[in-house]
């Protein structure tokens, strides 16, 4: 099976993501490579690193037209290593966000004004106030009133805007993973420096544990490793070659289902970027499957330190069973800090 070779395309059909609000318009902010050297790898490093702090209730973020204060944050018990956010955005007139989408599910209730946006790609289930359900797949451009919600589910990506005079004032509730972004940009929105990791990674150990009517739920834990030569927009991380480490959870049923997973990239000279990673996965009919995820960027060690976060997504196939064969994979992230 041919390696995914559009990441954003393969995300948008397998992978938990949401969309309501960016953090504001698209931009990108100039940064700098690291000289990393030319070969070879070294021992992978520890996979945990120092998370970037969440968001506090209370806190206010303002961005050119968008005021966006988190109202109440959540790790609930019952849904380990993600977060809970609630926050309110407000939007002042004639303002338009970036295209982005979210690393998890979020749900959103229009308080005042207008709120119109362009769906990218996906659909998106929209109640009215009345009670009255509606349904509007890309590319769509529905406008929310006061009272309206949606419910944004996977492949959704967007952007929305106020067209009025008046502000739009928007209560949400996102889950996502701890480290991971409140939205994740895409387009001339995404900022950071560039890397890309095309790599066939091994499944090194497993503990996986089957269950159900004729075994097909799937559950557990399993660790891939591999590594490949970074591609990118030019510099010094280009042609180098950097080791990919990522332990995934996984659920699935006859195939397909949900996991999530800490990722480490090893670079020439020992220093790494860390992230947290939130996918789906699909069988597929020769046996394997195709899977797709968004990644959270947590930070860095040695020349990569500096690291503030960023975001990314990972991508690829397999043509046998989970451990069977190897995974054709492609990780992208867009780095700040750097």
């Amino acid at each position: 099976m041919k390696l995914v070779t559009k990441p954003l395309s393969a995300l948008a059909l397998i992978c938990t993501s949401a969309l309501v609000i960016a953090s504001g318009p698209a931009g990108a902010s100039p940064t700098r490579a690291h000289e990393t050297g030319a070969s070879g790898v070294t021992a992978t490093a520890p996979l945990t690193v120092t998370p970037v702090p969440l968001p506090k209730a209370g806190s206010v973020v303002k961005a050119k037209g968008v005021t966006r204060t988190v109202l109440a944050v959540a790790e609930p018990a019952n849904s380990p290593g993600q977060v809970l956010y609630m926050t309110r955005v407000k939007i002042a007139p004639k303002t338009k966000l970036s295209e982005h989408f979210h690393s998890g599910v979020q749900v959103a209730r229009v308080e005042f004004g207008v709120l119109t946006y362009k769906i990218i790609q996906g659909t998106v289930s929209v109640t009215r106030a009345s009670g009255r359900v509606q349904k509007f797949t890309a590319p769509a451009a529905p406008s929310l009133r006061k009272g309206d919600s949606i419910i944004e589910t996977s492949g959704l990506v967007h952007f929305g805007g106020n067209n009025t005079n008046k502000p739009v004032v928007i209560l949400t509730a996102l889950l996502i993973n701890q480290g991971a972004g409140l939205s994740t940009p895409v387009g001339s929105a995404v900022a950071g420096t560039r890397i890309v990791l095309p790599a066939d990674l091994e499944v090194t150990s497993r503990d996986i544990v089957t269950f159900g009517v004729n075994g097909l739920n799937t559950m557990g834990t399993a660790v891939e490793v591999g590594s490949g030569i970074l591609e990118g927009e030019g510099g010094s991380l280009t042609g180098v070659r950097a080791k990919l480490n990522a332990t995934f959870l996984v659920n699935y049923l006859s195939g397909n289902g949900t996991w999530n997973a800490i990722m480490t990239i090893t670079f020439t000279d020992g220093s790494t970027i860390s992230g947290t990673i939130s996918g789906a996965t699909i069988a597929t009919k020769d046996g394997g499957a195709a899977f797709g995820g968004t990644i959270g960027v947590l930070g860095g060690t040695g020349i990569y330190k500096s690291v503030t976060g960023g975001t990314g997504t990972y991508t690829g196939s397999r043509s046998g069973a989970l451990g069977a064969t190897a995974l054709q994979t492609r990780t992208e992230l867009h780095v700040l800090g750097l």
